[in-house]
């Protein structure tokens, strides 16, 4: 077994296809069949399953996979930071981040990158907190923004902001501007949440239950574009960060209210992986700090910075 056939199948298992897999890989297909074949026999048992549409991995194959993936990513990190050891920060970094908070920060982030780093290739991956926790821990991802609660998982964590969450709904709610929501009224009304166990639903069940209400629950979605574009429809209530729908109430699409009696406020964590950090990674963990000070201390961003801005180290 060697690092090309690792590589390989990894490769192989990520498209689902040989020929996919030489094409991107400008390797011969037979050459690469023939690394699979040696691979699974070094194994000792089966790694893929033949398809119609191509190869299937098996249950021993995603074993591998999931095994190998991050350990190839950390062999990769580390060349492209002897390499960058020299000179400006290079390399390619898998950045997640939460749908809520993706909205104001990834193309913010993108262009800070472009702008001071152009050897530096970035991957912003958007997807609720579990399943970057899930992408940390298996070496896909390099480092993540999640909800706070995630913050006792064994892995390196940093708190960023916190910010209060508030009541949103329909362009056509008659509701006075301003004029607060306590949760017991909250959790009356046809709400559409994202569905357990996400980060939110859980907040809103949590503070639901210590003024011993119920929430409502009319809609699911587990897609934040989908929960704006129902509330849009006026077929319920949500409650978000005001920086995650900013836009659609400046543009008259959504309107909002504070939500009290109890507050409820989501804190945002970085974990990065337990392995030892690129220098590439490290850089755009940097620029997202910069972006993060900057939104909020200019008043885009209504939170409270969580840790104190320190000077970038080259």
């Amino acid at each position: 077994m060697n690092l090309r056939q690792l590589r390989t199948f990894v490769r192989v298992g990520e498209l689902g296809s040989l020929s996919k897999a030489a094409d991107r890989l400008r390797i011969a297909q037979p050459a690469l069949s023939r690394q699979m074949r040696l691979l699974q026999a070094e194994v000792g048992v089966p790694l893929f399953e033949r398809h119609r549409r191509g190869m299937q991995l098996t249950p021993a194959g995603h074993e591998l996979m999931e095994r190998v993936s991050g350990l190839i990513r950390q062999l990769d990190v580390a060349c492209e930071d002897v390499r960058a050891s020299a000179g400006d920060a290079r390399g390619h970094v898998v950045f997640g981040i939460v749908p809520t908070v993706s909205c104001v920060l990834a193309a913010r982030l993108a262009q800070r990158v472009a702008a001071a780093h152009p050897r530096l290739s970035l991957r912003i991956v958007e997807s609720y907190g579990g399943h970057q926790i899930d992408w940390l821990q298996r070496g896909e991802v390099d480092a993540a923004i999640v909800y706070g609660s995630y913050s006792k998982l064994h892995m390196p964590t940093e708190e960023l902001l916190e910010e209060d969450l508030v009541v949103v709904g329909p362009p056509n709610w008659d509701i006075d501007a301003g004029a607060p929501l306590s949760m017991s009224a909250f959790a009356a009304l046809p709400l559409v949440l994202p569905s357990r166990p996400h980060g939110l639903r859980m907040l809103l069940e949590s503070a639901a239950a210590n003024v011993r209400a119920r929430l409502s629950v009319r809609f699911e979605a587990d897609s934040y574009r989908v929960l704006v574009e129902l509330i849009e429809a006026g077929l319920g209530y949500t409650s978000l960060p005001l920086s995650a729908i900013a836009r659609e109430v400046e543009d008259g699409r959504l309107k909002y209210a504070p939500l009290v009696k109890p507050k409820v406020t989501r804190r945002l964590v970085l974990c990065t992986s337990s392995a030892p950090t690129s220098r590439a990674t490290r850089t755009v963990i940097q620029l997202v700090r910069t972006e993060i000070a900057a939104l909020v201390n200019s008043g885009v961003w209504q939170a409270k910075l969580q840790f104190t801005l320190r000077p970038s180290r080259r």
